[in-house]
């Protein structure tokens, strides 16, 4: 779950690749999400000034979150999760949406279930646009992370990943079985042991295999 990088040109030097990364939008935007995440503990207002520069939306949203995270208490929290949360719906693709949408979702989750529960269905129908199969259990693995503390939003969730999964074969969706499996064991330990049941056994599930179905 990360912000697609620009293509590489396989004739440059690793000093041209690592000045064009750090030129283009995608780079400009991770180096200044890392500066907003020093700065917003101690300084949040200057975070919020480099953290709404930031011209790719991903990061933009990723780094005005971090600024709640670092100051839930700030009166202007909830306002910049909305802010955050259009940053996340003004890209172009479900899956960049629902991934990048975990970061407000998952402190708005704690903070205001009745909104979360609204920003959960509308990343659902946005997330159930994705053509590709892995994309969208990678969008509804996103969904199911920044939700998991919440029982009704959990099962709101588990529903459509469990139907994905069910689509989707190949190593990359193993890993993500894997990874829902073990989170989900502190919150819903037979959902975890159904979706890792539902699969064949493979070494990417091996550490959720190993703590729920340990006889297998």
């Amino acid at each position: 779950m990360s912000a697609d990088m620009p293509e590489s040109d396989p004739f440059e030097s690793p000093d041209q690749c690592i000045a064009r990364l750090r030129n283009s939008p995608e780079g400009r935007g991770s180096l200044a999400r890392g500066d907003v995440q020093r700065l917003a503990e101690h300084d949040p207002g200057q975070a919020l000034q480099v953290a709404r520069s930031i011209e790719h939306p991903w990061y933009r949203c990723q780094a005005i979150a971090s600024i709640v995270e670092m100051n839930p208490t700030d009166q202007a929290a909830d306002s910049l999760l909305d802010e955050a949360f259009a940053a996340a719906y003004s890209q172009g693709e479900p899956n960049r949406i629902a991934c990048v949408a975990l970061w407000p979702l998952r402190l708005l989750v704690h903070r205001e279930p009745g909104k979360a529960a609204a920003h959960t269905r509308e990343l659902l129908q946005i997330i159930s646009r994705e053509p590709h199969g892995l994309r969208k259990l990678d969008g509804l693995h996103a969904i199911l992370v920044a939700v998991a503390p919440s029982k009704d939003l959990r099962d709101l969730v588990l529903e459509p990943f469990e139907i994905a999964a069910e689509a989707s074969r190949g190593w990359r969706t193993e890993r993500i079985i894997d990874d829902i499996a073990v989170m989900l064991i502190p919150f819903d330990r037979d959902a975890a042991t159904r979706l890792v049941g539902s699969r064949l056994p493979s070494r990417y599930t091996t550490r959720s295999r190993t703590l729920l179905l340990p006889s297998t």
